[in-house]
Parts: C-alpha cells; structure tokens; sequence
C-alpha cells in the first residue's frame, strides 16, 4: 500500500497514491510521464509555466514507450537531452469527474535521469523558462513536495535515490 491524499485539480476531487516501485501496472492508463533530471553538478532539472515551477513531462503519444516520452516531453520543454533514465515509482490516481483523454483512473510515472546535454533555451511551448535548484531547494519551488503526502513521498524517494548515485 502507497502514501494516499485526495487532490483538488481545476476544481475535481482526486485521489491520489504513491508507489516507490521498480514497475508500474500495464492495465491502466499512462497520462503522464515526469523526470527528475540530474546535471553533473547535481542540481534538479525544473521548468516554469502557467502553472508555476515544475518538472519536465507530459502525456504519452500514441505508440510511445514511456522512456520515449520522457525524453521528447523533456526536449520540447526544457531544451535538455537525457540518458540513463530509471524508473522510480508512480502516482494510482482514481479522478471520477474527469471528462479529458486521461480517463476515469490513471497512473503518472517519475523517472530519474542524468541530463546529457543541455541547448540554449528557447520560450516554447509552454514552458517560460527553466532552472537548474539543488535539491534540497526543490521544495521552495515546487510547492506540493512539501505541502502533500504524495508529494512528499515522492521528494523523498528522489532524494534518497539521488544520495545512491
């Protein structure tokens, strides 16, 4: 059993679970794939967009891996290239008033990843600009690692999986 919340996104109640794990179930729908994006010195990868700071990712296109997605969802946002991604864990999340391509119940995957190359930058799409935190700063950007469970388990298992590197 994971960390478990319920969530409210653009007015819908959601709840969500988090599971540290090495696989993610195959029955259930991909609707976001996010990474936490190393570069050699250690500092966390996060991008800036309507919605504040967060970390690069999105929704699977048909016939994607998520590994694939990972890294185009990384490109077109950040301007950066990955390798070595891992998996490290998903968030369940049953949203009965969804109405979008997601559906009803959902999985989003989080990937480690070390950033391989990174290109100028470029306001696109819908990223306005990105940074380069240390990770025990991620918290003062990225609201929800601190202020929901599941969003903490998930600070957690990056910082612990971040100290085995």
């Amino acid at each position: 059993m994971g960390i478990k919340e319920i969530s409210i996104f653009d007015g819908r109640e959601i709840n969500l679970e988090w599971f540290e794990s090495t696989n993610y179930p195959k029955d259930i729908n991909i609707a976001q794939v996010v990474g936490f994006c190393l570069n050699k010195k250690g500092e966390v990868l996060i991008v800036k967009n309507k919605r504040g700071w967060n970390f690069p990712g999105g929704h699977p296109e048909i016939g994607e891996t998520p590994e694939e997605t990972l890294s185009r969802e990384v490109s077109e946002e950040s301007y950066v290239t990955i390798k070595n991604s891992r998996f490290l864990g998903y968030i369940d999340a049953t949203d009965p008033k969804n109405q979008s391509i997601e559906g009803k119940r959902y999985i989003q995957l989080r990937y480690l990843a070390k950033i391989q190359k990174v290109l100028d930058f470029k306001k696109e799409f819908e990223t306005s600009e990105r940074a380069f935190v240390p990770a025990a700063k991620l918290p003062e950007y990225v609201k929800w690692l601190s202020t929901s469970p599941t969003g903490s388990a998930q600070y957690k298992t990056l910082l612990d999986n971040i100290k085995r590197k």
